[in-house]
């Protein structure tokens, strides 16, 4: 089967998005926020004064608003196929509940794939494979995934002491996820464009039979965080761990724009129904359905949690007042869940591969004291290098990311943007050069502001 995937994705040319959403429910998310991106795609710390990061968890307690985040992504590869993207990547609201403690509700993408395959060249069916052929006939497929796991998160943060402060979250993970395979069957009509060209061959279509699946996915995970300082040095640590997750998986076979087999024939419109999401297939019954379920349940999960860890990462930061560096290790998609690795789950039944990545951010803050609305300017640049376990090779991707931070109106505001140019090279498939990046703004008004005698 391995072989049969490989040999697939070979002869199979992209439209648009990553190589890496034809694995597992698509690629996952990193760098939501515009700050990380400028600091290599970091995690734990801010280069902000007061040390506030809207992403790390631990961190959220260090701002007494307020707080309205949300950041838009833009992607579009550098060269090859064309593909540019633009959208709102997560959302968030923090607030404080008593001194020294926070908490966070945000949703944010957790794996997305986007992408849609064509065939180059198929099968050729000679007419010697049965005496019902009277002609060639050309076997090809196309296939479209779109879809994947949100993340509706809730958190809360603590300072434990002056130098050490713990977050922990909560991960909803919820989504549908669309895979349509059509294949088409045609005749192979001889063609030449004049006498001196060799000939070609043109494609006739004559019969086609379309596959939906549908995925809906529901599960959880549980993130902790803890965070200290010493002097000028800081310490990170974070782990996830995995709770089950639960698959409802429906299948479609030859659905058509028109429902009505007589209608159909009638008006010679046998076009198979085009798909925007999930609620298209509402009014339809399934030919296939079954609900898959973990190798555990909600009640079992507290026992076997840390044997369940699926991502952990580590960070050091030297803070020397206005400058400083970040320097991060993170291991991610260690844990392989039951459920995801069952048949027809994954795309193209490719698992997620695992992956683990450095992390390099260098910072430099410019105060402005003489001005209460304009109060800073963080310049930033950072890069990063991943590497993806495949089940039959390594994969890579490498960034080198820069970045601009402005805080306004006495530290209430905060506007940032970072960009990261990178290389992801994965199996079987040609390095791809890309520019991703970010416009993050975080508002902070005093509607619950506490004390902090």
């Amino acid at each position: 089967m391995k072989l049969i995937i490989a040999i697939l994705i070979i002869q199979l040319s992209p439209l648009f998005a990553s190589s890496l959403e034809l694995h597992g429910t698509g690629e996952r998310f990193h760098g939501f926020n515009a700050m990380e991106i400028g600091l290599g795609d970091s995690y734990f710390f801010s280069d902000r004064k007061n040390k506030f990061s809207g992403t790390s968890v631990a961190s959220l307690w260090r701002s007494d608003l307020t707080r309205l985040s949300f950041s838009s992504n833009f992607y579009s590869n550098i060269d090859g196929y064309n593909n540019k993207d633009i959208n709102v990547s997560f959302f968030s609201f923090s607030f404080p509940v008593s001194k020294n403690k926070a908490l966070l509700i945000g949703l944010a993408p957790y794996t997305r794939s986007n992408i849609k395959l064509i065939e180059e060249s198929g099968d050729i069916i000679g007419q010697s494979i049965s005496d019902f052929i009277d002609s060639p006939l050309n076997s090809r497929s196309e296939y479209r995934f779109y879809g994947g796991i949100s993340n509706l998160y809730t958190a809360f943060s603590s300072k434990i002491n002056r130098n050490i402060s713990f977050g922990l979250k909560f991960n909803g993970l919820f989504g549908n996820q669309l895979k349509t395979n059509k294949i088409i069957i045609s005749t192979l009509s001889p063609s030449f464009s004049s006498l001196n060209e060799q000939s070609n061959f043109e494609y006739i279509d004559q019969d086609s039979t379309s596959q939906i699946i549908l995925n809906q996915f529901s599960g959880f995970s549980i993130q902790c965080d803890l965070n200290s300082t010493l002097n000028d040095h800081s310490f990170g640590m974070s782990f996830t761990m995995m709770g089950p997750i639960t698959i409802n998986l429906k299948k479609y076979y030859d659905l058509y724009e028109i429902s009505d087999p007589y209608d159909r024939y009638f008006l010679q419109d046998y076009s198979f129904l085009q798909l925007t999401s999930g609620d298209d297939l509402l009014t339809y019954d399934p030919d296939f359905s079954d609900n898959i379920k973990d190798d555990i349940n909600f009640k079992s999960f507290p026992s076997h949690m840390f044997s369940r860890i699926n991502d952990i990462s580590f960070g050091y930061q030297y803070n020397l007042n206005d400058r400083g560096i970040i320097f991060e290790l993170h291991y991610e998609d260690l844990f392989e869940n039951f459920s995801l690795n069952q048949q027809d789950i994954s795309i193209l039944n490719n698992k997620q591969p695992k992956s683990n990545s450095y992390h390099l951010g260098l910072y430099k803050r410019y105060e402005n004291s003489r001005s209460s609305f304009f109060n800073s300017i963080n310049l930033r640049i950072g890069g990063y290098y991943r590497n993806y376990s495949f089940v039959e090779n390594d994969g890579t991707d490498m960034a080198l990311t820069v970045g601009l931070g402005v805080s306004l109106n006495d530290y209430s505001h905060l506007v940032d943007f970072g960009v990261k140019f990178g290389r992801i090279a994965a199996p079987n498939f040609e390095q791809q050069n890309y520019v991703k990046g970010s416009l993050s703004i975080n508002i902070g008004e005093k509607w619950f502001t506490r004390s902090r005698r």
